[in-house]
């Protein structure tokens, strides 16, 4: 179970990327339901190592996790948003995510 928080009407988490070996942890992954596919910045694909060019905006992920909830080989974009990054509905069917709003926490609904 992963603590979720409200700012201004939208829902945040930490999430913890790896690519090529290099780890990195954000806190402020936006929870969008409405996002078919996970993303992340382009700032944020540099911290970890990568550079993104024109033609190539995917890359694929060592793992990225969000607490218990973890994908190895993970295809996600890279784009110029706002945001350090998006969780799509991608991550959350593949990993069964159950977003509690009551308890504002996202789990596993797989036990």
């Amino acid at each position: 179970m992963k603590p979720i928080h409200n700012d201004n009407g939208k829902l945040y988490t930490e999430m913890r990327l790896k690519f090529q070996g290099k780890i990195h942890t954000t806190e402020t992954m936006l929870v969008d339901t409405s996002s078919s596919v996970t993303i992340i910045s382009h700032q944020l694909a540099e911290i970890l190592g990568f550079k993104a060019t024109d033609d190539q905006t995917v890359i694929l992920m060592d793992s990225i996790s969000v607490g218990p909830l973890k994908v190895s080989d993970f295809p996600i974009e890279v784009k110029d948003i706002e945001e350090e990054g998006i969780i799509g509905i991608d991550f959350l069917i593949k990993v069964g995510a159950k977003i509690n709003l009551d308890s504002m926490t996202i789990s596993s609904s797989r036990t």
